[in-house]
C-alpha cells in the first residue's frame, strides 16, 4: 500500500507520539508496509524533524509533554515548506468540539485511538495518495497554463507583425502613389551599369521620356558625354554610402527634358535614383509608356509579395468563388498550387466552410462594419481533413459603392484551438473535483474569492448513521474486500443523498453523517432526512439479502440550528458544529442496532406525518436526561394519501 512519490522511493511518515506502546506499534505496523518512518516524542523534536526532514505525511498526537498537537500543527502550517504536508491526528479525545479544532488548524484527517491496522493503513494511503495527485494536478496545471501563455503570446506576435506589414505595405503604397517623381532602382557590376529598373509612382502622368529605360545600361540611357559622369557618381553615392544631388537634362531629336536627381545608395550594388521633371515640355505617349511599364513592375513586385507570404491572401467574388489565392492559402487548404484551389473551388460557402451559414454569417458582418477581424472558423481541407482558420478581410469597391470583390488574409488557428479546448477540459475537470469535494454553493463562493466561508444556519436535520457489524466483519478480511463492501454500502447511501435532496458531509471508517438544509434551506429538509433513514435501512437489508451478510445500522437524528463553513488550507473540507450536530451523534452512539433513534426537536416536527415509539429519557453525556424517540415509519394516514 505504500505510495512513492520520486524513483521509486519509500514515502517517509514522521509519527509523534509519547506513549511508547503506542509509537512502537505504529513504527512496526508502517515499516512492515514499506514506509520510512521518523520518530518524535515530543513536539519540539517534531518540529526539527519536520523542517530538515520533510516527511510526505505526519501522524500527530494531540496530548504531548511539552506541545499540544494542535501548536504544532499550527507552526507546521506557517512554515512554507513544511505547509503542504498532510497531518493526520492521533488521538484518544472523541468529542466533536475536539475532532473540529484539529481540522480547524489545518490537519486532513482524526483517528481515535485504540488504533485498527486496516484503518491506520487505509487512511495513510488515501493521504499520500491525494498529496501524490495533487502534486501532479499542480504540475499539469502549471506546463498547460505555461503552454498556454506561450501561445498566446505566439498568436500576439504573429498578429502584430502581420498588421505592421499590412500597414507598412499601405504606406508604402500611399507614399509611392503620390509620389510626383520618376524612381530608378540601378545595379551596378564591375563590367558595367545596368539592370535599369521603374518603381510606379504619378510621374508618368506629369512628365515624358523619349527612351525606354527598363533593362538599359547608363552609356545606352544617358547621353555618351555624361554617361562616364553619372557612372562616376553612382559609384560615388555606393562607396561613401551617401546622397548626391546633380541636375541633368535628357536630349534627343526632338526635345530636351529638364530634370533634378538625387542619387541615393542600396547596399554595395546598387542605387535609386529619384528624378523630377523640371522642363516645361510634355510627351503624354512616352509618359503614358512609363506609367504602363511602373505598373507592370509594381504589380509583379505585389505578386511576388503575395506569393511568398505566409499567410494565405485571397480575393473572392461575392458569389463565393476565388478570383485570385497565394500559395500558402491553397498549401493550407490542401491543395498542390492556387490554380487547382481557384478551379475546385467553385462555391465557398458549401465547399469550405463546415457550419452552413458560416459565408453569410461573414458576409453579413462585413456590410455591416465593412470588415471582419479574428472571423474563426472550421473548413474542410481537400483530403477532408478540418482545421481553423482566422480571417481578416473586407469589401472592395468601386467609386459608386457597387461590391467588387472581398479580399482577406488567413491564418491557420489549428494549434491554438486544440490548446484553449484543452485548457477548457482541465478547467472542467478541475470543477468536477471542487465539487466532489465541496457543495456546488459552496465551491461557487469559494471560486468568487469569498473567505473565509462560515455560515449559521436556524433548521437543518443532521443524521449519523453507524455499521454495526463491520469492525469484526473487517478483521476477517483483506483490505481489498473491506473496501470493496463498503464502498457499495455507502455508493448506495450517496444516491440515496441525491435521490433525497440531501447534502452528504463525510465518512469516519463504517460511519456516514448526512445533514438536511444545508447549504440552501428546505422546508421539508427534516421530513427528507427522516425518509433517508428509513431507505438506508431498507437498502443495507437487500444489500444482506444479497451477500449474505448480517450488517445493521445504528442511526440517529436531531433538529436545530448549526454553524457550517469550509475549513483547511490544503485540502478544503465542508463541516458544521454546535450542539445540534453533538446531540445528533449521541442519537446514534445511544441507539441500538437496527433501530432509528430521534430526539424530541425532530420528533415534534414529524409526529402527525410519521410513526414514533416514545423510548423515554436517556442519560446524553453533557446534556443530562433527554426524551428520546423511535422512528417505526411512515403515518399510514401519509402512505394512504393520495
Amino acid at each position: 500500500m505504500n505510495l512513492a512519490f520520486n524513483n521509486n522511493l519509500k514515502a517517509k511518515v514522521l509519527v509523534v507520539d509519547d506513549t511508547p506502546t503506542a509509537l512502537d506499534w505504529l513504527v512496526n505496523v508502517l515499516q512492515k508496509n514499506n514506509y520510512e518512518v521518523l520518530l518524535a516524542r515530543n513536539g519540539c523534536s517534531a518540529l526539527e524533524i519536520a523542517r530538515t526532514k520533510l516527511p510526505d505525511l505526519i501522524l500527530l498526537d494531540i496530548v504531548l509533554p511539552d506541545l499540544s498537537g494542535y501548536n504544532i500543527c499550527l507552526h507546521l502550517k506557517a512554515f512554507p515548506q513544511t505547509s503542504e504536508i498532510p497531518i493526520i491526528f492521533t488521538s484518544r479525545l472523541k468529542e466533536g468540539l475536539d475532532i473540529a479544532k484539529a481540522f480547524h488548524v489545518g490537519g486532513v484527517d482524526y483517528i481515535i485511538k485504540p488504533f485498527q491496522v486496516e484503518e491506520i493503513l487505509a487512511r495513510v494511503h488515501n493521504q499520500l495518495s491525494q498529496r501524490y495527485l495533487q502534486k501532479i494536478l499542480q504540475q499539469q496545471t502549471k506546463l498547460l497554463y505555461q503552454q498556454n501563455k506561450q501561445l498566446q503570446t505566439e498568436i500576439t506576435d504573429r498578429q502584430f507583425f502581420q498588421e505592421r506589414l499590412f500597414t507598412s505595405e499601405q504606406k508604402i503604397r500611399t507614399v509611392l502613389a503620390a509620389m510626383t517623381d520618376i524612381v530608378i532602382v540601378i545595379d551596378i557590376t564591375e563590367e558595367q551599369i545596368g539592370n535599369i529598373e521603374i518603381i510606379p509612382t504619378q510621374a508618368a502622368e506629369t512628365n515624358s521620356y523619349s527612351t525606354d529605360i527598363v533593362g538599359q545600361i547608363v552609356e545606352q540611357f544617358f547621353l555618351v558625354e555624361t554617361a562616364e559622369t553619372w557612372l562616376s557618381l553612382i559609384q560615388k553615392a555606393i562607396k561613401t554610402k551617401d546622397t548626391i544631388d546633380w541636375d541633368f537634362c535628357l536630349t534627343d531629336s526632338e526635345k530636351t527634358v529638364w530634370l533634378t536627381a538625387a542619387i541615393s545608395p542600396m547596399g554595395d550594388r546598387a542605387c535609386i535614383l529619384v528624378a523630377r521633371d523640371i522642363s516645361d515640355v510634355y510627351d503624354e505617349l512616352r509618359l503614358r509608356k512609363l506609367a504602363e511599364e511602373a505598373l507592370r513592375i509594381a504589380e509583379e513586385r505585389y505578386h511576388s509579395i503575395v506569393e511568398n507570404a505566409i499567410v494565405g491572401i485571397y480575393q473572392s467574388t461575392p458569389d463565393g468563388r476565388y478570383i485570385s489565392a497565394n500559395q500558402a492559402l491553397a498549401k493550407m487548404y490542401g491543395y498542390s498550387c492556387a490554380e487547382e484551389l481557384i478551379e475546385n473551388i467553385q462555391y465557398i460557402g458549401q465547399q469550405l466552410y463546415f457550419a452552413p451559414n458560416r459565408r453569410q454569417q461573414y458576409i453579413t458582418e462585413i456590410e455591416t462594419n465593412g470588415a471582419v477581424t479574428e472571423f474563426e472558423s472550421i473548413i474542410c481541407r481537400k483530403d477532408g481533413t478540418s482545421i481553423w482558420i482566422s480571417e481578416t478581410a473586407r469589401a472592395v469597391r468601386s467609386p459608386t459603392g457597387k461590391l467588387l470583390y472581398y479580399e482577406g488574409m488567413v491564418t491557420e488557428i489549428t494549434d491554438r484551438m486544440i490548446a484553449q479546448e484543452a485548457l477548457k477540459f482541465q478547467q472542467a475537470q478541475s470543477q468536477e473535483l471542487l465539487l466532489n469535494i465541496l457543495p456546488q454553493p459552496i465551491a461557487e463562493r469559494l471560486q468568487a474569492g469569498e473567505s473565509p466561508i462560515a455560515d449559521r444556519c436556524e433548521e437543518v436535520s443532521v443524521l449519523f448513521a453507524d455499521l454495526v457489524g463491520f469492525t469484526p466483519f473487517s478483521t476477517q478480511k483483506n483490505p481489498a474486500e473491506i473496501v470493496e463492501v463498503l464502498n457499495k454500502i455507502f455508493s448506495q447511501f450517496d444516491r440515496l443523498a441525491e435521490k433525497h435532496n440531501l447534502e452528504k458531509i463525510k465518512t469516519i471508517g463504517d460511519a456516514y453523517m448526512v445533514v438536511g438544509g444545508l447549504p440552501t434551506p428546505c422546508r421539508d429538509s427534516t421530513q427528507k432526512t427522516v425518509q433517508m433513514a428509513l431507505d438506508m435501512q431498507a437498502c443495507l437489508a437487500q444489500f444482506n439479502t444479497e451477500s449474505k451478510e448480517t450488517f445493521q445500522l445504528r442511526i440517529g437524528i436531531n433538529t436545530g440550528d448549526v454553524v457550517a463553513g469550509v475549513i483547511g488550507k490544503t485540502k478544503f473540507s465542508y463541516d458544521l458544529w454546535g450542539d445540534t450536530v453533538n446531540i445528533a451523534s449521541r442519537m446514534e452512539s445511544n441507539g441500538l442496532p437496527g433501530k432509528i433513534q430521534v430526539s424530541a426537536a425532530t420528533y415534534q416536527r414529524l409526529k402527525e406525518q410519521f410513526e414514533f415509539e416514545e423510548r423515554g429519557n436517556i442519560t446524553i453525556k453533557g446534556k443530562g436526561e433527554m426524551r428520546t424517540y423511535w422512528l417505526l415509519g411512515k403515518a399510514r394516514q401519509c402512505e394512504t394519501s393520495p
